[in-house]
């Protein structure tokens, strides 16, 4: 019989730049370990940003060793042979994008967006997170 142990929780508080920012920094994570090597949010600020997108992407083959160059694994890394990085991609696919979607529905001003959908989840995505616009 499997045991399951109990998570332990945590709460933060945090501005919604600061939350923005938080999930940038897990799309980009996400992102990378799925083949889509640019790290985007993360390197939009950089001076020589394609040059460095450039050498990033020379990399592809170390973190998708049987993909085709340019390709990637899905949201949620269901093609993925490593079970541990199919299991990242999808934990991190759930965490920045409901963090998304619930900023996008919670805005007093809705605005039209792919977030105003319900995240997708499977297997691998993980328990569920609460985020509250206080």
């Amino acid at each position: 019989m499997k045991q399951t142990t109990k998570q332990q929780k945590y709460r933060i508080t945090l501005t919604e730049h600061q939350l923005n920012l938080m999930a940038q920094c897990v799309e980009d994570c996400h992102r990378f370990m799925a083949g889509e090597m640019d790290l985007a949010n993360s390197t939009c600020m950089v001076d020589d940003m394609h040059e460095l997108h450039e050498e990033l992407r020379k990399l592809q083959h170390l973190v998708t060793p049987g993909l085709y160059r340019g390709s990637a694994y899905g949201w949620s890394g269901a093609t993925c042979p490593n079970e541990y990085q199919r299991r990242f991609i999808a934990e991190t696919y759930y965490l920045y994008r409901e963090i998304y979607h619930q900023m996008t529905i919670n805005r007093e001003t809705p605005i039209g967006s792919c977030y105003n959908s319900p995240t997708l989840t499977c297997e691998d995505s993980g328990e569920p997170i609460i985020v509250e616009k206080l």
